[in-house]
């Protein structure tokens, strides 16, 4: 019996992998795509930000809906839901007239992925060890990597449409749904929490009142904003700034993304022997020294390694600032903090690339780097606060 359970955890340990790989594809593939569609409906640099925006929106909404429906449906038929909206809204940009139709879909593209990245976390963290859950996150760094070349061997190798890139993600949604339906009746919550067991939570209000808080979720905010930022306006940055080649600078960008899951599986390792404040201050100066090396243009060569830079030191915000949440908060406020967090990442997702769209058609693509550099300063400001009233205040676990 422990053997079979092993079996099926496994097995549904590698759908989740799959789903987080698909989807890091498609997130990796829509900076280098973003210039093919962006010549074909006729819109400005600033669209991007638009399109980014609309999904970002769509996830956000997710976050407070789909616990409830989970709750009341159960996880498979929410995940199936969740696959089913992606796919329409891959066929849905494959087959779009006008813009407008491709916002529509953005939008829904970010519920389904929304939903399915609630309930495949939320299935998660009940049935994998932390190791596991590690390796689910780093697969859609994994899928980020692959997405450029995706990219590149549909329209510059193979001379196709750029339209066939998202019938090809379709068709692997597609695929993710026929899995969730035959494995439907094994994906449950429930199971394990079998001690009926309850953690006491303060309320809204009283995490509310944390100053802490505040420099988190602004902290969260401006991270992850600056994370989507760097990823998704390189390829356009290095091609019409830097005058690189689109292959080279679709390559790179492969490489920006690869850096962050490299990031990850390496703070693993040396977390231990560092601790995450120094470790997060250390890579926060890196992400400077990065768009500094953008903003500068000493060399092709010195920007490509710059944009790297970025992607590695960015990385470990996100893992390690989750993991101090309890330490920080205390363990009553931790669930609260951590909602309140992703809150802030996912306006941080919205609101950043729109508004570097916005300054890179107003004022040209050179601003890209200095917007990063910028954000990048003010999150260490964050942070130091954060690490200071870590000093003066201690919260236990």
């Amino acid at each position: 019996m422990r053997k079979r359970r092993s079996d099926d955890s496994l097995k549904l340990w590698l759908i989740c992998c799959s789903v987080f790989a698909i989807g890091g594809i498609n997130g990796g593939a829509l900076g280098v795509v973003w210039i093919y569609m962006q010549a074909d409906f006729g819109v400005t640099v600033s669209a991007l930000g638009a399109l980014l925006t609309a999904a970002t929106v769509g996830r956000t909404i997710t976050s407070g809906v789909s616990g409830p429906i989970i709750g009341a449906v159960g996880i498979a038929p929410v995940m199936m839901g969740g696959v089913s909206l992606f796919a329409l809204s891959m066929l849905a940009f494959a087959l779009a007239p006008s813009w407008i139709v491709i916002l529509i879909f953005a939008f829904c593209s970010g519920f389904g992925s929304g939903v399915m990245a609630v309930g495949l976390n939320a299935f998660a963290a009940v049935h994998f060890s932390a190791r596991r859950m590690n390796w689910l996150h780093g697969s859609y760094g994994i899928g980020s990597t692959i997405g450029p070349f995706v990219v590149t061997t549909i329209v510059i190798d193979l001379a196709l449409d750029w339209r066939w890139i998202y019938l090809l993600f379709a068709g692997a949604r597609v695929l993710m749904f026929l899995l969730f339906y035959v494995t439907r009746h094994e994906w449950r919550i429930s199971e394990g929490n079998a001690d009926g067991g309850e953690q006491a939570h303060a309320g809204m209000r009283q995490t509310l009142r944390l100053p802490v808080l505040w420099l988190m979720a602004g902290a969260w905010l401006l991270a992850t904003g600056n994370e989507l930022v760097a990823g998704q306006f390189a390829n356009s940055f290095l091609i019409g700034a830097r005058s690189i080649e689109p292959k080279v600078a679709a390559t790179w960008v492969s490489i920006y993304w690869a850096s962050l899951t490299v990031s990850r599986f390496f703070a693993g390792f040396i977390i231990t022997r560092i601790s995450s404040s120094s470790y997060l201050r250390l890579n926060n100066i890196l992400i400077m020294i990065g768009a500094g090396l953008l903003w500068s243009d000493l060399s092709p060569l010195a920007s490509l390694i710059g944009l790297a830079l970025i992607g590695f030191a960015i990385a470990p915000f996100a893992p390690l600032m989750a993991s101090d949440t309890p330490g920080r908060v205390g363990g009553a406020h931790s669930a609260n903090a951590m909602g309140l967090q992703f809150t802030g990442a996912s306006l941080g997702m919205a609101l950043l690339p729109w508004l570097g769209g916005i300054l890179a058609e107003t004022v040209g693509l050179e601003v890209i780097p200095q917007f990063v550099f910028l954000s990048a300063l003010v999150t260490f400001i964050l942070y130091e606060g954060i690490v200071w009233r870590d000093f003066k205040r201690p919260v236990a676990a």
